[in-house]
């Protein structure tokens, strides 16, 4: 069980900064206004938190049917009751804690959008990207893209690739595991 928790926090955090980011190119202005623009119809401000839960939700849901079908968690949990509570209670907590750390981080990732948005497209590609999010279809689409985690088949894509993510990663633990023991001098 030790050995699987570092497991779950890693697959729950909703994401590791790499220890050295590239340096971000410069924005032009009116590319930047015009990406605010477009983030404020993308991700209308009265919706974004929501937006946020519906993307986050199904991944959290995910990575728990995942381990949930782990077989040595499984056997692990079927035979200790009081283990399967322990680590459901792990996984709400993380889940919890994973939504709560996006909300908080949703204003910061405002402006990173707009910036990445301005740095990629024009001013004249911006314009005719967010006129088309500001039809009918592109306001449907803006909604729904939200939600596409949460489609059946995506859903169990993405379990099918996170239990062979932990099939890979336990072995991998195990072998550096060993590795590191062997290095500890012999008492």
């Amino acid at each position: 069980m030790r050995r699987l928790l570092p497991l779950a926090a890693l697959l729950l955090a909703p994401g590791v900064a790499s220890a050295q980011e590239p340096a971000a190119a410069a924005v032009d202005p009116a590319r930047l206004a015009e990406a605010r623009a477009l983030v404020d119809v993308l991700m209308p401000p009265a919706e974004r938190e929501r937006m946020v839960e519906a993307m986050t939700a199904p991944v959290i849901a995910n990575v728990r049917r995942a381990m949930a079908e782990d077989p040595s968690l499984s056997e692990m949990m079927g035979a200790n009751p009081r283990a399967r509570e322990m680590f459901d209670a792990f996984l709400q907590k993380q889940g919890a804690s994973t939504e709560a750390l996006m909300r908080e981080a949703l204003p910061g990732m405002i402006p990173a959008m707009a910036n990445a948005y301005a740095r990629r497209f024009d001013v004249g590609q911006l314009r005719e990207i967010r006129a088309f999010f500001e039809t009918p279809t592109g306001r449907t689409y803006a909604r729904q893209a939200a939600t596409i985690m949460s489609d059946p088949d995506v859903a169990a894509w993405q379990r099918r690739l996170m239990t062979s993510s932990m099939s890979r990663m336990r072995e991998d633990l195990a072998d550096l595991t060993r590795r590191v023991a062997a290095l500890e001098p012999k008492r």
